[in-house]
């Protein structure tokens, strides 16, 4: 983990040496840089030792690997201390920075005095010369193998054989189809994409050696694309397959140094109809290096390629219908088949009652992967078919299987280094736990895993590291918004181990089963406890002071933080360099006051805990970048929050129960203060305005806000809203809610609209849809409540023309009694929800409207009696569901109904009556 704390620290380091460019009165820059020539050297001397060759040598290797990675740590704690122990405040003009610069001489200096001590005992104790002298114990590297290499070679092809190739038979004969058919005047690309043991080589091998494929074409080549290649290698590989095939070579192996691979190749195959496979394939640049080398062949020509990332496959594919995704092709009926049949060989293939439930368990851990399952049943038909030697097996399942690590490590070392550490933070989190990926960004950002770049923020670097990974098949998406954007996320239960396999001195994980790390007594960067008492997180680990991360999640016992509230003040006294603290769900009762000694902290979330209150003491908390207070029972926020200058995310709302999506309310910030003093702030919510207008006269000063939230806006705070949410360019959320039923939203003041805007919600009282609502081009979701439209006013017309809606929801929007969606207009929109439409007694669905819409919801619209007329016409319609409608209504979606005949082409109609039996798809 070494190589990976390197790039880390040196992160840190450059932005210091930026913030230190000024002139200084102390000596602090000259130490950072001495800091940054010992990081350097430390990064060069791992570069030249790859992490699978230090985990293979000797022993004395891997220790002086690790006293890298604890003098890397070292020097991190040291330069975050003074980074902490700096006064830092906001100046916006010279005179106020120069001023704080003569008031605060005497704390910088004395920080930088105890930073030049601590480097220099750091280096003194380090040992860099003798780090050369090592080299001789590492076994000399072997040129041209890989891992993955030897895993293509046999891990697949002794694992999973044709006749095991259970629920494939579809694809397989998709995939012949596509190749022996069609004239097309270049080369078709196919691509079949899925994760490390899906079955990509295999099922692309059956193909490729069927009699109607080889017959179809008349140049063949399989080709092994290594992770890291030469590209003339590359194409002299596949020129040598093709001879090979040909059995006429054009030319000799030993005279292949002085040929042009991309010659030969134009010259064999120009005339030719080919197939050529790209087996495993990486990189972009070894793609489009062999792509662009062949000819065009005569019509028919295809090329295959396998991958495990999804964005490379789908680049070069020539459209959707050639993208073979094998992530999931296999049913739960499939998976039990080809494991029945490998585990059960001597009993015709059927599992004894007696270990059915721990066979499933089992198989539930494979993750349908093919693979997987198939190793998994060849081990386990050579055992004992007790339920003793089963439970066993299953409660060690990766111990057993070191061929799940052969799967994944090729993928692992892929990796840029950045996204490899965001990849083994997933070991932080508890097995099948789906994680929202806002929390995961703001947690990679605080651990510093992502390097700015231009033109993007941190969070958005993030946010493509995460989008990597789920491109890799590493990660699972578990939900998307309507957009498509992921929402939460997962890693299956076998990846995750192969994670916790690699994350060894990067976390350490404490079960609740268990009341000690499993390296006890070593120096803990990363704690994470999993549903355990926080006092048992902490025993035996003996060095807490290094620890930089802790996340609780949950606990064994409902009340452990509250009644041993000392406990936990014990435990966060011990971490003096703590940089990330989540408490989220805790059952926690008051804001533990041994937080604020800890200067280091950059983010804070005590999300779904039951704490009242915030002290003013936070101000102490200079670093702070995320604090996280939504669904707690906070009321007010101190004035003092306007001095952590470094907040990113403000995320505040009252809530009792745990639903993120219940009903929440604002929280108060006193009024003595400026927001604008929060220059980096990227999102803003839930914050009450009420008789605060300071607060809207400085939010005109966040400009890159990317989401605000705001509650209790009353009618005369429109136009200074409407003027500050002009300047937010990057504007992407907007929620705005009114004091009460009564009070009217004057929101039709803005000229220029952020063009970013993709999400609006307004409740309260409109006098009409504000007008620049029409222009909003991005926009992709949009809640209008309680806005109680005049029975006269235009009621779609400012929304059914947006190009990009896709989720719709009216809540007592209209006190009309009719609604009509005309002809051609909403025509991306996918989810439209109408609830309390109170006078509502007719709906017109026009032929044409709404034509991809896939959800219906309607609900408390008291004299709606009758379902939308032409609601047949919504040919995309998937589901139905109705709630607290009239009876009348309800009755009309009875199968023996004549109007049921409108409705009965919906697949799913859901109602909370219990009338279930009698609706379609129940």
């Amino acid at each position: 983990m070494a190589e990976l704390a390197v790039p880390l620290a040196m992160l840190l380091v450059n932005n210091l040496i930026e913030k230190l460019n000024r002139p200084s009165p102390s000596k602090a820059k000259e130490d950072v840089e001495r800091a940054q020539k010992m990081l350097r050297r430390m990064k060069a001397y791992l570069a030249e030792h790859p992490s699978d060759q230090i985990d293979e040598g000797p022993q004395v290797i891997r220790i002086r690997a690790k006293e890298i990675q604890d003098t890397v740590y070292d020097i991190e704690d040291a330069l975050g201390k003074f980074v902490a122990e700096i006064p830092h405040h906001f100046h916006s003009n010279r005179f106020s920075r120069m001023t704080h610069d003569v008031k605060h001489f005497p704390s910088v200096l004395k920080a930088s005095m105890k930073l030049s001590y601590k480097l220099k005992k750091i280096e003194r104790r380090s040992t860099f010369d003798s780090l050369p002298a090592l080299d001789s114990l590492l076994d000399p590297p072997i040129p041209n193998t890989r891992p993955e290499e030897t895993y293509n070679n046999l891990v697949y092809h002794q694992v999973i054989e044709e006749e095991d190739t259970v629920g494939f038979e579809e694809p397989k004969e998709i995939l012949i189809q596509q190749l022996v058919k069609g004239d097309n005047p270049s080369p078709l690309k196919i691509s079949i994409v899925g994760p490390g043991g899906s079955g990509k080589t295999t099922l692309v091998n059956i193909v490729y050696g069927s009699r109607r494929v080889q017959g179809f074409f008349d140049c063949h080549a399989f080709v092994d694309v290594p992770r890291t290649s030469d590209c003339r290698k590359l194409l002299l590989s596949m020129l040598s397959k093709f001879e090979d095939r040909m059995q006429e070579p054009v030319g000799h192996r030993h005279h292949y140094e002085e040929i042009d691979p991309r010659d030969k190749l134009r010259k064999l195959l120009d005339q030719k109809r080919y197939v050529v496979v790209l087996d495993n394939v990486w990189s972009d640049h070894d793609l489009g290096c062999i792509v662009t080398a062949l000819p065009k062949g005569l019509p028919g020509s295809k090329i295959i390629i396998t991958a495990r990332d999804s964005n490379l496959a789908s680049l070069h594919a020539n459209s959707a219908e050639y993208i073979h995704d094998l992530s999931r092709v296999l049913s739960w009926k499939d998976v039990t088949k080809l494991f029945c049949k490998k585990a059960f060989q001597g009993n015709k293939g059927e599992c004894p009652e007696e270990l059915q439930v721990c066979a499933e368990k089992i198989l539930k851990r494979c993750e349908y992967l093919p693979l997987a399952v198939s190793a998994v049943a060849t081990l386990l038909s050579k055992k004992p078919q007790t339920l003793f030697e089963w439970e066993k097996f299953h409660n060690s399942l990766v111990y057993n299987l070191p061929i799940i690590e052969q799967v994944w490590d090729p993928s692992y070392r892929d990796l840029p280094i950045d996204v490899q550490s965001c990849f083994l933070y997933f070991s932080m989190f508890p097995e099948d736990y789906s994680i929202k990926c806002e929390r995961l960004i703001r947690l990679w950002v605080a651990e510093g895993f992502v390097t700015p770049r231009r033109g993007k923020t941190m969070e958005e670097v993030a946010d493509g590291c995460l989008n990597e990974l789920i491109g890799r098949n590493l990660v699972d998406v578990n939900s998307t918004e309507i957009d498509g954007k992921v929402r939460t996320c997962r890693v299956t239960s076998l990846v995750r181990e192969f994670v916790i396999s690699k994350a060894e001195n990067f976390v350490n994980v404490v079960e609740s089963n268990s009341t000690s790390t499993s390296h006890s007594g070593q120096k803990i960067r990363r704690l994470s406890a999993h549903y355990a008492p926080i006092n048992n997180s902490s025993r035996g680990c003996r060095d807490l002071n290094r620890t930089s991360t802790l996340l609780v999640f949950g606990s064994s016992q409902p009340t452990v933080l509250s009644s041993q509230h000392d406990e936990l003040g014990n435990v966060l006294k011990r971490l003096k360099y703590l940089r990330v603290l989540d408490f989220e769900g805790v059952p926690l009762k008051d804001f533990p006051k041994s937080i604020l000694g800890l200067s280091l902290l950059k983010y804070i979330s005590m999300r779904k805990t039951k704490i009242k209150s915030v002290p003013s003491s936070i101000k102490k908390l200079s670093q702070l970048e995320t604090l996280d207070l939504k669904r707690t029972q906070v009321i007010e926020l101190p004035k003092e929050i306007y001095e952590l200058h470094n907040m990113r995310h403000l995320l505040v709302n009252r809530g009792c129960d745990q639903d993120d999506d219940g009903p929440a309310q604002g929280v108060d910030v006193v009024s003595s203060g400026n927001i604008g003093d929060l220059p980096k702030l990227q999102k803003l919510s839930l914050i009450k305005v009420g008789n605060n207008r300071t607060i809207l006269k400085s939010l005109a000063e966040l400009t890159g806000l990317r989401k605000l939230g705001l509650t209790d806006v009353k009618e005369e705070h429109g136009k200074e809203l409407c003027c500050a949410v002009e300047k937010m360019v990057s504007l992407s959320t907007l929620e705005v809610r009114s004091t009460k039923e009564e009070e009217n939203l004057d929101l039709d003041h803005i000229g220029s609209l952020p063009l970013s805007l993709q999400r609006i919600c307004l409740k309260g009282r409109l006098e009409r849809t504000p007008q620049w609502i029409s222009q909003l081009y991005s926009v992709v979701k949009i809640s209008l409540k309680e806005s109680k439209l005049d029975a006269k006013a235009n009621r779609l017309y400012a929304l059914q023309a947006l190009p990009n809606l896709m989720e719709l929801n009216l809540v007592d929007y209209y006190t009309g009694e009719k609604l009509e969606f005309q002809v051609e207009t909403f025509k991306k929109l996918k989810i439209l929800r109408i609830q309390q439409l109170d006078q509502l007694n007719l709906m017109i669905v026009e032929n044409g409207a709404m034509p991809v819409l896939k959800k219906l919801t309607m609900s408390k619209c008291k004299n709606l009696t009758l379902l939308p007329v032409g609601i047949e016409v919504l040919t995309k319609l998937e589901e139905l569901c109705v709630h607290d409608m009239h009876t009348e209504f309800i009755a009309q979606l009875r199968r023996d109904t004549e109007p049921f005949q409108a409705v009965q082409h919906i697949p799913v109609i859901r109602s909370s009556t219990g009338i279930f039996p009698s609706l379609s798809g129940m």
